[in-house]
């Protein structure tokens, strides 16, 4: 079982001992932000933050939960892809860890080194093509977005951008980095919330748009040789950006788990749906149409399994990964739930870190099946077609 400094378990904690083990949270990580950024300690400190943000939620203390739990989501593209933070994000993490220890003072103005806010929409291009990075640099400067190109993710990961970016759109050649990327997206977005992926294909075929959303783009662009035609789709695909962030909907009848995942993955920018009662939440599911159901194994309406099978006949659920939730560890209960038609199984109680990664990775995974699937069904769509126009 896991203890705090104080050497308590955290099941047993009281809200002073919590709020004090944050305290002490927050002296650690910013006197290890003075010594540089050890990766290793800062993988433990992630891990001891993931259980602050639990136990807070355990007792209802809300104002706490949601400071671990924002920092958390924060941390996580930085010890998972091992990336030291800039200045600014260093003032972000400053800022958001004495919030944490229970420093409510107004943040200090930002070091003249920080980056300045920008209101314009911002896209990462990645290619070695420097004859259509200049042009697209133009072209979607006359449209309002501020293009910042690297040539490989090496290149991104070096050199990051300055801002948050709201597209990432990557080179037919670059594709083999694309879930080197993806695994940055929360530190390539920044406050602007996880990117959209975009492969661009100079080969328009079936098997590249496969493979594009197969290594882990949201969505494909092809490129005909017309820069102009190119800025303005990609223009387009910035303006809808923000209207189709991955969807999941939480069925938990505790409405305190519930609302922590919720918490949880609000700060990843995953739009959510909470219900307690599973009949309803099977009613309104083909209306959300969510890429990930996370799944209370026991409720007592209906139980999860039964609840699996009901949501899986439903006609746009092929696609949706559904994530069973369970404080239980018996191993013939998972062999269960993924037997009735689960995909992924957490225990109880969960981490920030663990929830965002299942939900991102297995959301992402639905569009690109949802994705693969349109072209297929065009294809039997035009062969079951054939023989009426043959008569026509």
């Amino acid at each position: 079982m896991t203890t705090n400094p104080a050497g308590h378990a955290d099941s047993a904690q009281s809200p002073n001992a919590i709020r004090a083990w944050g305290a002490e949270w927050t002296h650690k990580f910013l006197a290890m932000l003075e010594r540089g950024w050890p990766l290793a300690e800062v993988a433990a400190l992630h891990d001891d933050l993931d259980r602050i943000a639990s136990a807070a939620d355990g007792l209802h203390d809300d104002e706490l939960a949601s400071a671990a739990v924002e920092l958390s989501v924060y941390l996580c593209s930085f010890v998972d892809d091992g990336r030291n933070p800039d200045v600014g994000q260093r003032a972000n993490l400053t800022r958001m860890s004495r919030a944490l220890g229970g420093d409510r003072s107004p943040a200090a103005a930002p070091s003249a080194q920080a980056p300045k806010p920008s209101n314009l929409a911002h896209l990462l291009y990645v290619s070695n093509d420097a004859g259509l990075v200049a042009e697209m640099c133009m072209r979607m400067a006359e449209r309002g977005v501020a293009l910042t190109a690297r040539s490989s993710a090496d290149d991104v990961l070096q050199r990051p951008p300055e801002h948050g970016m709201h597209v990432v759109l990557v080179d037919q050649a670059q594709l083999g980095d694309l879930q080197r990327l993806e695994r940055a997206a929360l530190y390539l977005g920044g406050s602007a919330g996880r990117p959209l992926f975009v492969a661009l294909l100079r080969e328009n075929s079936l098997e590249q748009r496969m493979a594009a959303l197969r290594g882990g783009a949201d969505m494909v662009l092809d490129f005909n040789d017309n820069p102009a035609q190119l800025a303005e789709r990609a223009a387009r695909v910035l303006r809808e950006r923000d209207s189709a962030p991955l969807r999941a909907m939480i069925i938990d009848d505790d409405r305190s788990q519930a609302m922590f995942c919720e918490s949880v993955l609000r700060h990843a920018g995953v739009e959510t749906r909470l219900y307690t009662d599973a009949r309803l939440a099977l009613a309104e599911f083909a209306e959300f149409r969510p890429e990930v159901v996370l799944l209370d194994l026991y409720m007592p309406d209906m139980d999860g399994l039964s609840l699996v099978g009901a949501l899986r006949a439903q006609p746009d659920a092929a696609s949706a990964s559904i994530v069973f939730l369970s404080g239980d560890q018996d191993s013939e209960t998972r062999f269960q739930a993924l037997a009735a038609g689960g995909d992924d199984f957490l225990t109880k109680p969960i981490l920030p870190r663990h929830l965002v990664a299942a939900v991102l990775t297995r959301g992402r995974r639905a569009r690109q099946l949802q994705a693969s699937s349109k072209p297929a069904a065009s294809a039997a769509n035009h062969v079951r077609d054939l023989p009426a126009r043959r008569a026509g």
